[in-house]
């Protein structure tokens, strides 16, 4: 079974597939990464608990070759067509990807595409040690050449490695409320840590979610989950809100969000384009979308001044007296 890509995401779903008794290949970019998990295993932290695991894989710089098996791929969202062009024509890929067009650029390349949304809280530590929040939720669905029958095996695949495991009428409404959420990931990443519990924060958060909420309506496109256990954007706004008041607002554990790893590591980003997107379709449907535009000025001086993780101020996302 490989897993292409060696992330966070790609870390802890190789380690907890490995750990449940499948034999796993991860497969990345990154020789050096590829010989530290080789040698060394993935090891696996749980802040809630302090449980502490290694999970023995193999692993190889460069993709999967081919065979019946699906290829799990967590990769972001810059790397897909890439990745797309490097598999065998007769590969069978659950996407579990961030993002909106991945599923289609595989299918795009003649491959069978299972659709994947996951729900949790990793950090990478180290190329082959990550933290994990527990359990991890995946939401998954049919998409190209991929009938029922084909999720059946990879839901029990899933739910053997520990993960809560939906089936997906509508994964694309899946990956649009994934998208939403995601761009909440700039100000948890950007505002320094002693600033979120404050209603610049806070409610930062909630425009960004509103604003979303508003384009999508305008545009005719559901963002919704298959699971109830997962909020509702308006749920999700209404939380952020609430969240000052419930003591929920600043990060209790050291799990950090994709777009905080790759500022601190220097690595590609793709929270730009989870706002690029809302801004596009706000232009295209006429509905303004300032904190959107905000935060992604925000996050484009980040980068252009080569500044870090946590290096703003809440008060700079938040727009409103």
């Amino acid at each position: 079974m490989a897993v292409v890509g060696a992330g966070a995401i790609g870390l802890v779903l190789a380690a907890r597939l490995a750990r449940s008794g499948r034999d796993v290949c991860v497969h990345t970019r990154d020789a050096n990464a590829a010989a530290d998990i080789e040698r060394d295993g993935i090891q696996i932290e749980e802040p809630e608990t302090g449980a502490r695991w290694t999970a023995r894989v193999r692993a190889i710089a460069g993709a999967p070759s081919g065979g019946d098996a699906p290829i799990f791929v967590c990769v972001r969202v810059p790397d897909t067509a890439a990745v797309a062009r490097a598999l065998a024509p007769d590969a069978f890929v659950v996407n579990v990807q961030n993002g909106i067009e991945g599923d289609a650029c595989f299918a795009a390349c003649g491959l069978r595409v299972a659709g994947a949304v996951i729900r949790q809280g990793c950090t990478r530590v180290a190329p082959n040690h990550a933290r994990a929040m527990l359990p991890g939720r995946i939401a998954i669905g049919a998409h190209a050449g991929c009938a029922g029958a084909d999720l059946a095996p990879i839901a029990e695949t899933l739910g053997d490695a520990g993960y809560e495991v939906a089936v997906s009428p509508d994964i694309a409404a899946d990956r649009w409320l994934k998208l939403c959420i995601n761009l909440m990931s700039t100000p948890n990443a950007l505002v320094r840590p002693d600033e979120h519990a404050t209603r610049s924060f806070t409610e930062a958060k909630a425009q960004l979610l509103e604003e979303a909420r508003d384009v999508l309506h305008g545009a005719g496109i559901e963002a919704r989950s298959c699971d109830p256990r997962d909020r509702t954007l308006d749920a999700e706004i209404a939380a952020q809100r609430a969240a000052l008041a419930q003591g929920t607002a600043a990060r209790r554990m050291p799990i950090y969000n994709s777009l905080w790893q790759a500022l601190r590591r220097g690595a590609p980003i793709e929270s730009d384009l989870f706002h690029r997107r809302i801004i596009d379709l706000g232009t295209q449907h006429c509905v303004a979308t300032p904190a959107n535009r905000r935060a992604l000025a925000i996050l484009e001086r980040t980068l252009d001044r080569g500044l870090g993780p946590e290096s703003c101020g809440a008060a700079e996302f938040f727009g409103g007296a």
